[in-house]
């Protein structure tokens, strides 16, 4: 028996270490002010999102930001989509909308009603050999009202990528409405131009191996006089014991000798200075015009290429050029951001594409990967002549196509296309084709999003909120505690241990998953607060029965806990799937209370039924002639 129990202490012991070192990044994140996590966020980026991601979240009640509601215009849909119109058409469509703004009503069927009134068929408007009887225009529009909300939530995506918004929630609310928290955010105007403002996408052409290889070289020179001569000795000597990599720094990739860098009598400011270091970049060493960057050296790299001085230098080695970064990371052993040096001038916009498919590759294709897919393009009269042009002109060159400024690809140019047809292949899986066909029409066919609702929580009232949940928890623990150590005496106490270990595995299970704490999920704590010491008051009052009838302590302790397990079991599941379902079917500060009070549930049955179980057990070891229970 001593040895059973010595070994649930041990599980318990380390059950609660483990949910201290959960813990610890959230406390160690949270005791750093503002100007100490700026400064770990540009000089170790890779170190500041990896401690942020084991952190406990904070909700956009709790630490300010945006809560905006945006609606997809269905109707300046419709309105484009059309052909041929009427002023019939325009009268049905503006009533439609009168209509559906007073009642919550679909749209597509309340318009094709209105026509109907008029004697009008709405396959009149929106005819092709594809679409000829009513039905299937109503599937059609359906179709790209649906596709308009999800380009709508691609796009928005890639605008709240700017903001470097950690965990927003963006997510599609009934049949055409968006909505989007950005916790965290400061500037509600910014965030309302740059959500509301059009997508762009363009197709640009990259520099060629030569401009991009000199202009990268020149840049590295720049970077390294303005590393002191010893780092850049280190490095290399660290560079010449590490042969092992797949990736080629820029120094040896153009014979620059580290040890004879020439120093600048240019003052550099220290703020500057800070963001110069060796290997802040490397070349693909399977595509010489594109630039690897570190995952955690994103943020000096921008700044870098920022100054005057970089700037100048892509003036001069490739005119009219930028650096752009790519949208999704490479990986060579590690994660690296690609950047690619594009040409200013758009050869062309998204306005002229007409449609964009995803499918597999033809597998007759000798170019085509067998398994691969690709993105067929549909253009417009004048898309069409200029691809012609821009194709032909620029074959064996590569065009990047690009969405808000950042490249999706830069496909080669292998043959002039005609036609008003184009497919972009080497796609690794559907999924990627399909995504990539959604970017592509979100420039040819946009709906306008209007605001509906927005609210803008500050910091000062998000912190009123943290310390307004403090307090009403530590009251209600306060409380609680002394209402049991009163009521049961010395098993108060064990009830009260229990209870603060409880809400300790609450917080570690949140930071593991790295969920968001929000003011409902702070309620759902305390009121699984309460969920816990219920079940030791069950626990004790049968306890108490057995006691009244003359049992020894051991035997009334058996039995207390096992009459009261059925009933602790029944609440607490039947609670759980109550938590569940509102998890399930719930959003944004619902789901936040539904998950804590689960957690809750789970660690309540563990410290309740468990823990005050084997603190019962050690005390009837330690004094086993007990005659009396305080409780």
């Amino acid at each position: 028996m001593k040895s059973s129990n010595a070994t649930k202490f041990i599980i318990i012991l380390l059950i609660l270490a483990g949910a201290l070192f959960l813990l610890y990044p959230t406390y160690q994140f949270n005791s750093m002010d503002d100007k100490a996590k700026d400064e770990l966020r540009v000089n170790n980026q890779k170190e500041f999102f990896a401690l942020k991601e084991k952190t406990i979240n904070l909700g956009l009640d709790l630490q300010g930001g945006m809560y905006v509601i945006l609606e997809v215009d269905i109707k300046e849909l419709l309105d484009e989509l059309a052909k041929n119109k009427t002023p019939e058409f325009t009268d049905a469509l503006n009533e439609t909308a009168k209509a559906v703004e007073e009642e919550d009503l679909d749209f597509i069927s309340v318009f094709n009603d209105k026509l109907n009134e008029r004697d009008l068929n709405i396959a009149r408007f929106y005819y092709s050999a594809e679409r000829r009887d009513e039905g299937e225009v109503l599937s059609y529009l359906r179709d790209q009202s649906k596709e308009a909300v999800q380009r709508s939530l691609e796009i928005l995506r890639n605008r709240v990528d700017q903001f470097g918004v950690s965990e927003p929630i963006i997510q599609k609310q009934g049949e055409s409405r968006i909505i989007v928290q950005l916790a965290g955010v400061d500037d509600p105007t910014r965030v309302r131009a740059l959500i509301g403002k059009t997508a762009l996408l363009e197709f640009r052409l990259l520099k060629d191996n030569v401009v991009s290889a000199q202009t990268i070289e020149k840049i590295n020179n720049y970077i390294n006089s303005k590393i002191s001569p010893i780092d850049t000795l280190a490095v290399a000597a660290d560079d010449e014991t590490d042969s092992d990599t797949t990736t080629t720094s820029v120094e040896k990739m153009f014979g620059i000798d580290s040890a004879k860098i020439a120093q600048t009598d240019d003052a550099v400011p220290d703020s500057v200075s800070s963001l110069f270091e060796p290997n802040l970049f490397f070349l693909n060493p399977n595509d010489r015009q594109t630039v690897l960057v570190p995952v955690d050296k994103e943020e000096k790299f921008r700044r870098i290429l920022a100054l005057p001085e970089i700037q100048a230098i892509i003036s001069a080695e490739a005119g009219n050029a930028e650096f752009l970064w790519g949208s999704k990371p490479m990986n060579f052993n590690e994660a690296y951001l690609p950047v690619y040096l594009v040409n200013k001038h758009t050869e062309l916009t998204g306005s002229t594409i007409t449609d964009a498919a995803p499918r597999s590759a033809d597998p007759n294709d000798p170019n085509a990967a067998i398994g691969s897919y690709e993105v067929t393009l549909n253009l417009d009269d004048s898309g069409s002549r200029t691809f012609a042009r821009v194709t032909g002109a620029n074959i064996g060159k590569r065009l990047a196509i690009i969405l808000d400024d950042k490249v999706y690809m830069a496909p080669n140019i292998s043959v002039k296309v005609t036609g008003g047809r184009a497919r972009i292949t080497g796609i690794n899986d559907m999924e990627e084709a399909r995504d990539l066909s959604i970017v592509l029409k979100a420039g040819a066919l946009p709906a306008p999003v209007n605001f509906i609702g927005e609210r803008t929580v500050g910091p000062s009232l998000g912190q009123d909120s943290i310390n307004a949940g403090s307090y009403s928890a530590m009251l209600g623990l306060i409380l609680v505690v002394i209402f049991m150590v009163i009521y049961y005496r010395f098993s108060g106490l064990v009830a009260d241990i229990a209870l603060v270990l409880n809400i300790v595995f609450i917080l570690a299970v949140m930071a593991y998953f790295h969920a968001t704490l929000t003011l409902p999920g702070i309620a759902g704590i305390i009121l699984t607060m309460g969920m816990s010491v219920d079940a030791n008051v069950l626990i004790f009052e049968r306890i108490r029965e057995e006691l009244r009838r003359g049992k020894t302590v051991r035997a009334s302790l058996d039995l207390g806990y096992e009459k009261a397990l059925i009933t602790i079991l029944d609440a607490n599941i039947t609670t759980f799937i109550a938590g569940l379902v509102l998890y399930t079917f719930g959003t944004g500060p619902i789901q936040g209370f539904a998950l804590t009070l689960m957690i809750g549930i789970a660690a309540s049955m563990f410290t309740a039924i468990f823990v005050t179980r084997v603190i019962f057990n050690f005390i009837l070891e330690k004094k086993k002639s007990i005659k009396t229970l305080s409780i």
